[in-house]
């Protein structure tokens, strides 16, 4: 409330008299008449100074409001009867995890990004809504598009679409897909940094409940071995964590045919001149390492030292003892024998790479190609191996200890541990003979013998490497060095920074992990092409706001902790636009803090969570 001074021209006096603002229902603020207190002339005889006077009047009369506004009194009639919302429910709860969520969307310019353009398509419903409904439910009660319509009631924000618009707005968000990755590196380039062309890069599949391939869903090498038609992914990180950039692949696309197309289009959406590829040995071929050496980029990939792909010699020299650094838990050098938790050795390793031509499609080799090689053996990535393999011996030593006469065939599982012994062979074929299945003890022991080591290789240089002392340019990341065939950093370079660079390859791991089991990727419930690329955009931008969510949080919580904390977080309406909390968690303080978000009351009205929604639409 505040104190009016109106003049009165009939009698030429100042009438005083205490308004208060607020809002009408055309959304604007206006001004109304609390009390008349009377004419200033007249109260003079009565107060040394009126206008003093009933100004503190009115910030006393304020603060009273103030609290007495802040007891939130209701009246239940108990035996009332209970109203049934458009899908014949009574749910009185409202989500308010949404918050941080808005939160972040407003702080990534993805509202005004999508406000931009919604107005000059002149555009029939709030996409820039639509957006945070699909946003908020992926994150929150993931689950089909008409699910997320369905739900949209339990937003504080207006959320008016019709069925039909929540699949048209899908496919237009679909549609500016490379406008949105090359927008959202930009910002978060600027608020949390991004090491210049760095990128750890993985692919997964998601599979769809249907019968038959369509050419896009198609028959493919399942993650989860399912025999259902599938889409391949590629996802790029940055050495931060973030999400960076992702496409999408026909579900018959091999892992490692999805690399090259990915480093393509990364450079063309942000303009990098190099890019540094962080990768399993998946994506370790021929064709990827000469295509990443002829576009002048950077790897770190992981090579299996078992099988084909190694040499034996280069393999007998890899883990023979000589060379070897040893470290223990805590980092510290050891001896490289018992005491070390993990160890490595540096080896240059000069090949051939086997190389597709497009003259003829036929694999060429290429020699004499340089790489950079470390082998790395860790104590617990043995002991995994030992535990993984456990289940593949035993059944083995049972298919062994029965009497089979199978003839074993192949390697795969647990035939790799079984030989066919024949009794008698003298060249001929026989009609009649006896094939015994033997455990093959030799097999074990060269697995055993090569658990815990593999092979990491680079074309990556540090700066000063060769007795090389060209200086780089003002803010030249990295150069390429056609005297050497690598990609120079201008920094310095260590074995131990090479190693920490591919071990980085458990954030994607995780990413994967989280997109499957808490943002429900797949099954995916859409069948148009574009509305299957509106699903992963949707899919991309809730990961990359989980990640942003745990920073905020200082990473002190897990990305589920956070999801369910926000899943959790919800409000009851007892009365009319009278709302008591129902859950605050130590996440929820924590995001509360970083944020500037109010979550912690224990009652809302309406004009409670109009501020706090504003806020979150407020720059920090």
């Amino acid at each position: 409330m505040f104190l009016n001074k109106i003049p009165d021209k009939r009698n030429n006096r100042t009438l005083l008299v205490i308004q208060e603002r607020y809002r009408g229902k055309d959304g604007k603020p206006h001004s109304r008449t609390v009390e008349k207190i009377g004419y200033i002339e007249d109260l003079k005889d009565k107060y040394d100074d009126p206008i003093a006077h009933f100004r503190e009047e009115a910030r006393r009369r304020t603060a009273e409001r103030k609290a007495a506004e802040n007891i939130i009194a209701v009246e239940i009639q108990k035996d009332g009867l209970l109203p049934f919302d458009e899908s014949g429910e009574y749910d009185i709860r409202m989500r308010i995890g949404n918050a941080p969520i808005a939160k972040v969307i407003h702080s990534l310019g993805l509202d005004g990004f999508v406000d931009s353009r919604r107005h000059r398509l002149k555009c029939q419903y709030n996409l820039t809504n639509l957006l945070r409904l699909f946003v908020y439910q992926r994150v929150l009660d993931p689950g089909s598009k008409i699910g997320d319509w369905r739900s949209r009631g339990r937003y504080y924000e207006k959320m008016g679409f019709t069925e039909s618009q929540i699949y048209s707005g899908l496919q237009m968000l679909a549609g500016w897909k490379e406008d949105m990755l090359e927008h959202l590196n930009r910002v978060m380039a600027e608020r949390y940094g991004r090491t210049f062309g760095y990128g750890y890069f993985d692919g997964t599949n998601i599979y769809y409940e249907i019968e038959d391939e369509d050419g896009f869903r198609n028959y493919g090498c399942s993650k989860e071995n399912r025999r259902l038609p599938i889409v391949q992914m590629g996802l790029l990180l940055d050495s931060n964590g973030f999400p960076m950039s992702y496409d999408i692949y026909k579900g018959n696309t091999n892992d490692s045919q999805m690399l090259i197309p990915a480093m393509g289009k990364v450079k063309e959406r942000f303009g990098f001149e190099h890019m540094i590829y962080v990768a399993d040995s998946g994506f370790n071929t021929g064709d990827n390492t000469a295509d990443m050496i002829a576009e002048h980029n950077g790897f770190v990939m992981s090579r299996s030292i078992r099988g084909t792909n190694v040499t034996r010699e280069f393999r007998e020299k890899a883990i023979a003892p000589e060379g070897f650094i040893g470290f223990d838990a805590s980092g510290n050098p050891v001896d490289s024998g018992e005491d070390a938790v993990f160890k490595y050795k540096v080896l240059d390793r000069i090949g051939n790479l086997n190389v597709t031509s497009e003259a003829d499609g036929k694999k060429h080799a290429v020699r004499d190609i340089g790489r950079f090689c470390i082998v790395f053996w860790s104590r617990k990535y043995a002991e995994r191996a030992k535990i993984d393999r456990m289940y593949a011996v035993e059944k083995a030593m049972v298919r062994s200890h029965s009497g089979s006469k199978d003839k074993v065939d192949n390697r795969h599982g647990s035939n790799k541990y079984l030989k066919t012994e024949i009794a008698t062979c003298d060249g001929e074929i026989l009609p009649d003979y006896d094939a015994f299945v033997r455990f093959d003890q030799e097999a074990l022991d060269e697995d055993e013998r090569l658990d815990g080591y593999y092979i990491i290789e680079t074309n990556l240089a540090g700066k000063g490497w060769f007795g090389d002392d060209l200086p780089f340019r003002d803010g030249e990341a990295s150069r390429w060095r056609k005297d050497w065939g690598m990609l120079q950093l201008a920094r310095e370079l260590e074995p131990m920074d090479i190693i920490d660079i591919y071990r980085g390859l458990w954030r994607i791991e995780d990413s994967f992990r989280v997109l499957k089991s808490f943002l429900s990727l797949r099954p995916a419930y859409v069948s148009a092409r574009a509305s299957i690329e509106g699903h992963f955009l949707i899919c991309f931008i809730a990961l990359l706001i989980v990640r942003i969510l745990e920073k905020e949080a200082g990473g002190a919580f897990s990305a589920e902790k956070i999801i369910e904390s926000l899943r959790k977080a919800e409000i009851a309406e007892i009365a009319d636009g009278k709302y008591i909390n129902l859950y605050y968690d130590k996440v929820l303080q924590k995001l509360c803090g970083s944020l500037g978000l109010n979550l912690n009351q224990k009652a809302y009205t309406q004009n409670d969570l109009k501020m706090l929604f504003a806020q979150t639409r407020k720059d920090d």
